[in-house]
């Protein structure tokens, strides 16, 4: 439980569940950098600058989708570049957490 809460007090993790609630199939990691960028800043889509993605996928790729996936929260798939909400009993809901 502890490593359950630990993956969640990050306001970023939270960020990229909330996005992912927005699927319910696979995303590809560059659409979901985006998401979570905009999601972030509450900007458009479209104003997110290349650079800004860019950060965010190497985040989501070598810290976020590990940490979630190993929790049980996500399906990351390497090798495809894509995510799954996992949506089981426990891991349906996303936590909502005030910063």
């Amino acid at each position: 439980m502890t490593d359950t809460i630990a993956t969640l007090a990050d306001s970023d993790r939270r960020t990229v569940l909330s996005c992912l609630d927005d699927y319910y199939t696979a995303v590809d990691i560059e659409s979901l950098a985006v998401d979570v960028v905009a999601a972030r800043d509450g900007t458009p889509r479209t104003e997110v600058s290349e650079e800004e993605r860019e950060s965010e996928l190497v985040r989501l790729h070598h810290v976020d989708l590990p940490k979630l996936d190993e929790a049980g929260f996500v399906a990351f798939d390497h090798e495809a570049g894509t995510v799954t909400r996992r949506r089981g009993d426990a891991v349906t809901a996303s936590p909502v957490f005030s910063d």
